[in-house]
């Protein structure tokens, strides 16, 4: 229990510490950020590769991926987001998506899915999608795989089935300075769930991959 304590003690300085510094950051440069940032997605193999990519709207300080849904989309590869289901045990469901103009606002300035009676979705962004990369957010990531998430597990639930499986591919994305985070090392828990990669404005690390 001490332990467990320590961690989530550690856990929680460490999201003050990275979300002020990223608090930091004006409008601009995290537009130009996120311009290059999605430069380095669409010029990468697994990316072109991918018939299908589970991602995610960046908000409040996020990489801005509005460049990548459209370009998905464009591609004509499947789009998954994730929404936010409010009946317990709240948790995520990855919708398919093929507009982006019927997203709808949700708490804390998300976008997300509008509920369709005939729409197809997946509480795991995996294969019964037809996904085979998934963009991860998160505060930070580190080499190896280690995320620190924003404290609610709704991503660890998610991805926990995929845990040791191969595909898809998980792929962190970040800023550059936001992996391997100079207030780290970044803590670790059983129920965390590694990426295979870090997205960043710099370019993608990826480790172990196979596209």
């Amino acid at each position: 229990m001490v332990a467990a304590m320590t961690t989530a003690a550690a856990k929680a300085a460490l999201r003050r510490a990275l979300l002020g510094r990223r608090a930091a950051l004006d409008a601009a440069e995290v537009a130009a950020r996120s311009q290059r940032l999605t430069r380095a997605l669409l010029d990468d193999a697994c990316w072109q590769g991918a018939g299908g990519v589970a991602a995610f709207v960046g908000v409040g300080g996020e990489p801005e991926t509005a460049a990548i849904l459209a370009a998905t989309l464009g591609a004509g590869k499947r789009l998954a987001l994730p929404r936010v289901e409010s009946a317990p045990p709240r948790h995520l469901d990855f919708v398919l998506v093929d507009d982006l103009a019927a997203l709808v606002s949700a708490p804390f300035g998300l976008r997300e899915p509008a509920a369709r009676p005939d729409e197809r979705r997946s509480s795991t962004p995996g294969p019964a999608l037809g996904i085979d990369l998934v963009l991860v957010p998160g505060l930070a990531f580190a080499w190896g795989g280690a995320r620190l998430g924003f404290g609610k597990g709704y991503y660890d639930r998610a991805l926990a089935p995929l845990r040791g499986a191969p595909r898809p591919l998980r792929l962190g994305v970040c800023f550059a300075g936001w992996f391997d985070p100079p207030e780290g090392p970044l803590p670790c828990e059983a129920h965390d769930v590694p990426v295979n990669g870090v997205l960043t404005d710099e370019g993608i690390q990826w480790w172990g991959r196979a596209c």
